[in-house]
């Protein structure tokens, strides 16, 4: 138990907010104005929020940059959720809120409700993550849940629990049970595959990952067979230009990493044959989801002060697999040569410029003279050229 303590304590101290000073102003909206509202209703609305502060006389928030301010700090300390949209409500029962998700999310209680009417609906929620509204006003029928369900529906995609499909059709990522197979890129051409290593990765940043890519990158599910391709640990996007598709997954890599990083989700691109893969939305790929797991791991603590994520990629450029026995290279053990694998098992080549072509800029010096003799060769002309190695030209 003592070691328990603290650990709990030590946890604590590491917070960002720890030790921070802040006004007395923020404590008596938290006290006077919040919990008492609390009582009463889960949502407020920022515009109520902010005239009935400015009518209190003991809070000591009279503008709407102060107002702000505060319900930043309380949302970042849990107390609250809130948003920087100026029409969106604030959810000051947190628990309200996460029993609105789990009516979604949980099987024990759907078993109670579900009948030849929803039946359909039910197994597409369940097998596949597809929640229908018709559906979503079955599981909140007997609660005040869906008479709140702007409000809910807004902080749910907002923290990435899910995602609008279209005004009657949202995807809930942690209810998808779908099994990926590789046999589907058998008609594609694929890059080499990127690789963001963890010391350690909770499930729920793949699931954020995916759909901040289709709210944020504007990418959509791609289809086939009339079924969007989104399973269990892997997700096929499409993107803006629907030629470019974008696999993300999740993969342990525990026999094959070093200790330090056994987990990694895993980017690769694809297009449908006999097109060819474009490396500048590769480049562009490989920069907007690196920002955005950035972004997402920004609550990461490691005791031994290491980054929550590094870069590496598969040596082999094959379409992915889960079950992969490939090894990761790590970036900066990565060189655009040509190099033997020893990770692997046998020992094979690794064509390192054709890795890296896809996520990397690389810039090589060309040498161009028609020059017969040393005295000429000093006036030769050095040009820069970007090397696309799939498209290699001889000089």
């Amino acid at each position: 138990m003592e070691e328990l303590k603290a650990c709990i304590a030590s946890t604590m101290k590491s917070e960002n907010h720890w030790g921070e000073t802040v006004p007395i102003s923020w404590r008596n909206l938290e006290k006077w104005i919040l919990k008492t509202e609390a009582q009463s209703r889960n949502i407020y609305p920022f515009s109520d929020l902010l005239r009935d502060v400015q009518n209190a006389n003991d809070v000591g928030i009279d503008n709407e940059e102060d107002l702000r301010s505060a319900l930043t700090f309380l949302h970042e300390t849990g107390v609250i959720l809130c948003s920087s949209d100026k029409k969106s409500s604030i959810i000051l029962n947190v628990q309200w809120f996460v029993d609105a998700f789990n009516c979604i999310k949980m099987d024990e209680t759907h078993n109670t409700i579900k009948d030849q009417n929803n039946f359909k609906d039910f197994d597409e929620l369940h097998n596949h993550g597809i929640l229908s509204k018709k559906l979503l006003v079955e599981l909140w029928r007997t609660s005040n849940f869906y008479e709140n369900k702007r409000s809910l529906i807004y902080h749910m995609r907002e923290l990435d629990m899910l995602v609008e499909l279209s005004e009657e059709m949202w995807y809930v990522p942690c209810m998808n049970k779908q099994q990926y197979s590789c046999e589907m890129l058998e008609n594609c051409n694929i890059s080499s595959t990127l690789c963001f290593l963890f010391e350690f990765l909770p499930f729920v940043i793949y699931h954020r990952l995916v759909v901040s890519c289709i709210t944020n990158l504007g990418m959509k599910p791609w289809k086939s067979k009339k079924r969007m391709n989104i399973f269990h640990t892997v997700t096929i996007l499409c993107c803006k230009d629907k030629n470019h598709r974008v696999l993300i997954g999740i993969c342990e890599n525990k026999e094959q990493m070093d200790s330090d990083y056994p987990y990694s989700l895993e980017i690769q691109t694809n297009v449908t044959k006999p097109r060819q893969i474009d490396n500048r939305k590769t480049l562009k790929l490989k920069t907007r989801i690196y920002q955005i797991l950035n972004e997402l791991t920004l609550v990461f603590s490691s005791s031994k002060n290491k980054n929550p994520f590094r870069v590496g990629y598969r040596c082999q450029i094959k379409p992915f697999s889960i079950t992969s026995e490939d090894s990761i290279i790590k970036e900066e053990d990565m060189s655009a040569s040509q190099i033997d694998c020893h990770r692997c098992y046998p020992v094979h080549v690794m064509d390192g410029a054709s890795i890296l072509c896809f996520w990397q800029v690389i810039i090589i010096f060309i040498f161009i003279s028609r020059a017969i003799s040393l005295k000429e060769c000093t006036l030769a002309t050095f040009k820069f050229y970007s090397w696309k190695v799939t498209k290699m030209h001889a000089f």
